[in-house]
């Protein structure tokens, strides 16, 4: 008897985007490196964000579907320099001002735009969150 096996691919498609501060201060900008990012389910999906104020404490993380207002996903303070919570695992990199969300296994619902965002711990009119 013959059996035919099949297997199905399905390809999520992950889209960072970039958040900029409102101010025209190139110091206080948080960026993402690439604009979208194709990944089978059940591997790994990795977001990267970089950004240039050092001053930056506190980075996350969050997921928008389309007609719907930003989800948060995850989170971490610069004193950490990684940060689990289920499938999401987020590093942070102070020396490169760089952080990475990774996203293990990926799954259909993770299609979707993703943010980074970074804030200050400052005093009032100090500074502000970008």
């Amino acid at each position: 008897m013959a059996m035919l096996l099949g297997a199905s691919v399905l390809i999520l498609w992950l889209q960072p985007d970039w958040v900029n501060s409102q101010q025209k201060n190139d110091d206080q900008q948080v960026k993402q490196n690439s604009p979208s990012l194709s990944v089978q389910e059940g591997r790994i999906s990795v977001l990267n964000c970089d950004y240039t104020n050092s001053m930056f404490d506190y980075f996350l993380w969050y997921k928008k579907y389309p007609a719907e207002g930003p989800t948060f996903l995850i989170s971490i303070s610069s004193i950490k320099d990684k940060n689990e919570d289920g499938r999401f695992t987020v590093f942070l990199n102070k020396s490169a001002k760089h952080l990475s969300l990774h996203i293990v296994p990926s799954q259909p619902g993770d299609s979707a735009v993703y943010f980074c965002a970074a804030s200050a711990q400052c005093s009032p009119g100090t500074c502000s969150p970008y």
